[in-house]
């Protein structure tokens, strides 16, 4: 029998910048995301206010995510990105998260799947994909995610 293969394409490199988190409860923080940038060969686009991630944290240390995103491309269109997603934390990564440590994305398990919706005519696209998201460098107040359009 043979196994069926998962396509993808890269459709972006998502970077973006965070203030350190507010705990809003023993397992819920707030993190708001200041600014950004979207690039990929179908669009670029910078990460624009209001835009945070509202972590959930589990009992064992891991990061249920639950981020929205505005984006404003280079040609002034508007697109908004949500997305869900998990962490997988230890609590040596989670210590070196709040001591403001940058974690590369081999060190720990953060996937996301990002989706968008847009008015615009010209990236109305974006709204019938599926995509992925693999974090590449995690802490610091960076995070930086290669996205994957699934085909």
């Amino acid at each position: 029998m043979s196994v069926p293969t998962l396509e993808t394409r890269w459709l972006m490199k998502l970077d973006i910048s965070f203030d350190a988190p507010a705990v809003a409860t023993p397992n819920r923080v707030v993190i708001n995301v200041t600014d950004g940038r979207a690039e990929g060969p179908r669009f670029s686009a910078d990460v624009i206010a209001p835009s945070g991630d509202w972590v959930r944290l589990q009992d064992d240390g891991n990061w249920k995510i639950d981020a929205r995103l505005a984006l404003r491309t280079d040609d002034g269109e508007s697109i908004f990105c949500y997305y869900s997603g998990v962490v997988v934390m230890d609590d040596g990564l989670n210590a070196r998260f709040g001591a403001g440590e940058a974690i590369s994305g081999t060190e720990t398990y953060l996937r996301s799947a990002p989706n968008f919706e847009t008015g615009s005519e010209k990236y109305a696209w974006l709204n019938d994909i599926v995509c992925v998201g693999r974090a590449s460098t995690f802490g610091a107040g960076k995070l930086v995610y290669d996205i994957f359009e699934i085909l």
